[in-house]
Formats: structure tokens, sequence, C-alpha cells
């Protein structure tokens, strides 16, 4: 990997992180007291991205710098730029920024869940009724 790529990789981070945090980037401007269009600059790379504009995002952001350079530089690296952003997103929520993800679709289907959640009833009922209310109260 390319130093320009390790770049574009940094700067959708930055990216994904300023989205996660719910901001526009003329929001994030503002928050930085930068002019406008400061924060397109470096994440479209028309400025050098440097360590200083980094720092001073995430500060923005109130992300702490290792979280961001963990997620960027993880001991089990992801094969993609999809699965760091996936990564950091989820480290991110963790720490209470951005929206919560979507509820995941349950593994069975609705009408299975209530097929297999009547069974399980019946078959406590049934054996309740073979062991009879005495037994149940030892």
């Amino acid at each position: 990997m390319t130093i320009e790529d390790e770049v574009r990789r940094a700067t959708k981070l930055l990216e994904t992180v300023m989205q996660a945090a719910g901001l526009t980037r003329k929001e994030l401007d503002q928050r930085l007291g930068a002019g406008p269009g400061y924060v397109s600059q470096v994440l479209t790379g028309r400025m050098e991205l440097k360590f200083r504009h980094i720092l001073a995002i995430l500060r923005a952001l109130d992300v702490e710098p290792s979280v961001f350079f963990q997620t960027l530089y993880p001991g089990d690296r992801p094969s993609s730029d999809q699965a760091v952003m996936e990564e950091f997103l989820k480290r991110f929520q963790k720490l209470g920024f951005g929206s919560a993800p979507p509820p995941q679709p349950p593994a069975v289907d609705s009408r299975e869940l209530e097929r297999l959640v009547e069974s399980a009833v019946r078959a406590a009922l049934g054996e309740r009724m073979e062991r009879g209310p005495e037994e149940e109260e030892e």
C-alpha cells in the first residue's frame, strides 16, 4: 500500500467519524473555527493531510486519537477499507457517538418464531400438567 493509499484511508476514516457524529463538513469547519471549506479541502486531498489536521478534527469530534489510530491500524487488520470503516463505526457507537445500528432481522421469520414459542409453551404446559401443581412448589 502506498503512502497515498494510507492517506486516503485516513481521510475516509475521518469522514466516517464526522458522519457518525452527525456533523456536516460545514458544521465541523465551525467547530474548528476554520474558514469555509477547510474540512472539504483536507478530506478531498486538496490540502495536504497533516498530523495536526487529524488531531484538530478528532479533538473537535471529541474522539481520542488512540481510538482513531487503533481503528486505522488494528492488530488484526481487516482486508478492506469498508471493513475498517465498519469496525470504526462499531467502536465509535460503543463510545456513545452516532446513531445506533439498525436492528438486526431475527434469525427466524416471525411466523416460524411464533410457531416455536407456541410449541415451547405447549410442551411446558404439558409437562406441568403431567407433574401436577404440587410437584412444582417443591
